[in-house]
């Protein structure tokens, strides 16, 4: 018979040895386990970050920047007409209070000068336009579609005679909705601009507040900006700043090297239009210029079906014309705007169109303006720190 206790000795010592040579695997499953958990809580705190993100900016954009646009856009105005009101200080003896009402009156009587050239000029050509689209459907649309259905009756000839009725119907059925189209044109225009025109006294009372907005805060820029300070916690004081000056050097250098594009685009597509003899030249370069404002759409959007209607209508030098045109304001594209803007919006074109859209569908025009530069400053503010010399400008 074997000693108790020596069998109780033996068969401890293999249990230990079990548990010990089982031990390191408990903790690496256990360590597993723990990592797996980690990395799962680490994703959903991620997606409740940007659905916070994502809802935080819908409201801002939805709501608050309706209820606040006068306010924030008299601001920004005062802010983006700082710098020139410092210059002015610094080079004249003109108190800041006294140079800061210059600047601002001087911005916008530059702008008012300008935009009202620009709608005067553009509005009367439109009114004309508009009065005569159905005779331009008479002299030009019409023969062009006449052309163009001659040429598809050819072509269809060659291949199969009999289906030369089937087209004609075809291009009746098309030809009687161009017209119907083009009658009702002018009614649905009128339609539109009645309804803009409803909306200008809220558009007139939303300028006056800004206009006034503006001038109490650069007439009292260090007051106000030391009161817009005592609403911010210290330890947020450093980012707000650094985020102001995020907006007001970049987005404003953003901004003006895109109008300046904008302009470039527009008197090149005026001058190519006159002289390729086209009427109405101001109205249609607007709209196409606007139009090349929009990531993955630009002007080619409209000049080459409109060239390529041309060439196929029998217009031959008038097509090739616009099919020149788009590619001269291409080239010049290319080469002017590395040099204007200094480097690309940083973002990439599915999420800037995509920004836009959703802005459109929230906040309308101004929320598809507004919608790229939110996504920007959200971006900046993830992935930049604030500065740690941060000394308040009202100090």
């Amino acid at each position: 018979m074997p000693n108790t206790a020596v069998v109780c000795q033996c068969f401890s010592q293999r249990r230990r040895r079990c548990f010990l040579h089982a031990f390191p695997h408990t903790i690496f499953m256990e360590s597993g386990v723990n990592r797996v958990n980690e990395t799962k809580f680490q994703t959903v705190l991620t997606i409740a970050y940007w659905a916070s993100i994502g809802g935080l900016l819908y409201f801002l954009m939805r709501y608050f920047l309706a209820w606040t646009l006068p306010l924030f856009l008299g601001l920004a105005i005062a802010a983006l007409t700082r710098p020139a009101a410092l210059t002015l200080t610094k080079k004249t003896r003109l108190g800041e209070k006294s140079a800061s009402i210059i600047s601002l009156l001087l911005f916008y009587l530059l702008a008012a000068a300008l935009l009202g050239l620009f709608l005067t000029i553009l509005l009367a050509q439109l009114y004309e336009l508009l009065d005569r689209l159905p005779m331009l459907y008479t002299q030009n649309i019409a023969p062009s579609l006449d052309r163009l259905a001659g040429w598809f009756y050819g072509l269809a000839g060659r291949f199969d005679p009999g289906a030369e009725e089937g087209l004609e119907r075809f291009s009746q059925a098309v030809s009687d909705a161009v017209r119907q189209a083009a009658v009702d044109g002018s009614a649905h225009l009128v339609t539109i601009a009645a309804g803009v025109a409803a909306k200008l006294p809220m558009l007139l009372i939303t300028a006056v507040f800004s206009i006034v907005v503006s001038i109490l805060t650069a007439a009292n820029y260090r007051a106000v900006g030391a009161a817009i300070c005592s609403l911010i916690p210290k330890r947020w004081q450093p980012r707000v700043h650094e985020t102001q000056c995020f907006l007001r050097e970049t987005i404003w250098k953003l901004v003006r090297a895109y109008i300046i594009l904008l302009a470039i685009t527009f008197v090149e597509l005026s001058l190519g239009l006159g002289l390729l003899g086209f009427d109405y030249v101001l109205p249609v370069a607007a709209v196409i210029a606007m139009l090349d404002i929009l990531p993955l759409v630009g002007t080619g959007t409209i000049l080459i079906p409109w060239g390529a209607a041309l060439i196929a209508g029998g217009d031959m030098p008038g097509g090739i014309g616009l099919l020149l045109l788009f590619g001269v304001i291409e080239v010049l594209r290319n080469i002017l705007e590395p040099r204007i803007v200094g480097g690309q919006i940083g973002l990439h074109p599915i999420v800037t169109i995509t920004s836009m859209y959703a802005g459109l569908k929230i906040a309308g025009f101004a929320g598809m303006l507004a919608a790229p530069v939110v996504v920007m400053l959200v971006r900046h503010l993830s992935t930049s720190e604030p500065p740690s010399d941060y000394v308040p400008e009202h100090a």
